[in-house]
């Protein structure tokens, strides 16, 4: 299972992530990321407290997140990741792209 939340704060959206992020679920990852993200000009904030799972195809999405908010000068925060997430992102070394909570 997988599911999105976002809300819109002062200066950023702060969007929540639940579930597994991986190929069964990047067909509603990406109708989010096109119909929420895409195009806004805040910056973001991702919080990954109740995400469970991700593997390289929800690793891509985050790339191209990423990308679209380069183009746009804004930038990705990521909160509360868990440690097998965490993980992932620094062994992949996308740590460098994002700004993520220790």
């Amino acid at each position: 299972m997988f599911d999105t939340s976002i809300e819109e704060r002062d200066d950023f959206l702060l969007v929540k992530l639940k579930g597994d992020l991986d190929v069964y679920s990047k067909e509603d990852f990406v109708e989010f990321n096109d119909k929420s993200l895409k195009n806004t000009d805040n910056n973001l904030v991702i919080d990954l407290e109740n995400l469970d799972y991700i593997d390289s195809t929800g690793l891509g999405m985050f790339i191209n997140i990423y990308k679209d908010q380069e183009e746009k000068e804004k930038y990705v925060k990521i909160i509360n990741p868990k440690e097998n997430i965490k993980k992932l992102f620094k062994i992949t070394d996308l740590t460098n792209l994002f700004d993520m909570e220790e």
